[in-house]
């Protein structure tokens, strides 16, 4: 009998080398960085509750604007977002969640500028949930007429800039380099106008008491830079306090607004109902679109709310797409957000509200 030839013996040896080489290079290619971001649902987070041990809301109005005890829940809803900058999710990690019914993939792009570092993306959501807050609680004061006046806030401090540690999100700016100025753009004209290499002397009240501060500087293009954002805001003459640990970003403004405007009136405005929404809110009043809004949907269903409030203007992403269970209403102001709380406290019913199919 003969002996098979060489090549005869060669080609399953040859056969299985090709196809380790495949899978080894299958799985490297998996495992690499991929420019798409991956959204799942986030906590729905009770804003006249606590969070990591802490109270979200404290209100104090003195005698003159009394708080009043409630029920229910008014949830903020959030998500949780991998692949922003600083983190990368691999092709496997978006191969997988690409088939899961309650998360969404989407080109890194369409969330984030390029060039934009961690700290620049935290110092944005920072300003943008340190806004949301001080309109919330501006338009719960115009609910309920009560007068109070525009400023200037720190809006933002960047982690690691010059100014970190010393200046705090809320300060309200009162002087800089000892002179004061009547809105935002006044102000960073008088810090630009600070000497190289000189810190830049500023004077905030925080937490009712003024404080004059020596800032550190740091040249970027010819100019001192502290590493803050100066934004509006408001002088209240009641102190409203709102802790989300790490939560960043507008999208809970009206949540925010409904909530301070619960807690200064007598009753629940829930009527005892869990009710989560979502939309940011401006200092009109306006509710406007928020991203996520199905994982937020997920998440608050997930924490037991019975209704949500979408803004209209993200009606076409939630419909067909609301989970077992929870009831959605429509709307684009504080009025009807409020309106919407009040009729599902005292009916219990979504009946006779705007939904997004209607």
């Amino acid at each position: 009998m003969s002996s098979p030839a060489p090549s005869t013996l060669h080609r399953p040896v040859l056969a299985g080398v090709s196809l380790a080489s495949l899978c080894v290079m299958i799985l490297g290619a998996s495992l690499l960085p991929v420019p798409y971001v991956i959204e799942s649902p986030g906590p729905a987070i009770d804003v006249l509750g606590d969070y990591e041990d802490e109270k979200i809301l404290t209100i104090d109005g003195g005698d003159e604007h009394p708080t009043y005890p409630t029920d229910g829940e008014l949830m903020m809803t959030t998500v949780s977002v991998d692949g922003g900058p600083g983190y990368r999710v691999t092709a496997a990690e978006v191969l997988v969640a690409w088939f899961d019914g309650t998360r969404s993939v989407l080109p890194r792009e369409l969330l984030y500028p390029e060039d934009q570092s961690a700290e620049e993306s935290s110092l944005e959501t920072s300003v943008q949930m340190s806004t949301s807050q001080q309109d919330a609680v501006a338009v719960a004061l115009d609910e309920l007429d009560i007068p109070y006046e525009d400023t200037v806030i720190v809006a933002g401090v960047e982690t690691g800039a010059p100014a970190d540690g010393v200046l705090e999100p809320g300060d309200r700016v009162l002087r800089i380099n000892g002179e004061s100025a009547s809105d935002t753009a006044g102000f960073q004209a008088l810090a630009a106008a600070t000497p190289a290499g000189q810190d830049v002397e500023m004077t905030v009240e925080r937490e009712g008491e003024e404080q004059t501060l020596q800032v550190p500087t740091e040249q970027a293009d010819g100019k001192p830079r502290m590493g803050i954002v100066l934004g509006a805001g408001h002088d209240f003459p009641i102190d409203v306090g709102i802790s989300v640990g790490d939560v960043g970003g507008p999208s809970a403004g009206t949540m925010f607004a409904l909530s301070v405007y619960d807690e200064l009136t007598p009753g629940a405005l829930t009527g005892g109902k869990d009710i989560a929404g979502t939309g940011t809110i401006d200092a009109e009043g306006a509710v406007g679109a928020i991203g996520g809004i199905r994982q937020k949907m997920v998440g608050a269903r997930d924490a037991g709310a019975d209704y949500f409030l979408a803004p209209a203007e993200n009606c076409d992403e939630v419909t067909g797409h609301v989970p077992d269970g929870l009831a959605v209403v429509k709307v684009s102001t504080f009025e009807e957000a409020r309106h919407a709380v009040e009729t599902i406290g005292s009916t219990g019913s979504t009946d006779d509200l705007p939904t997004c199919s209607s």
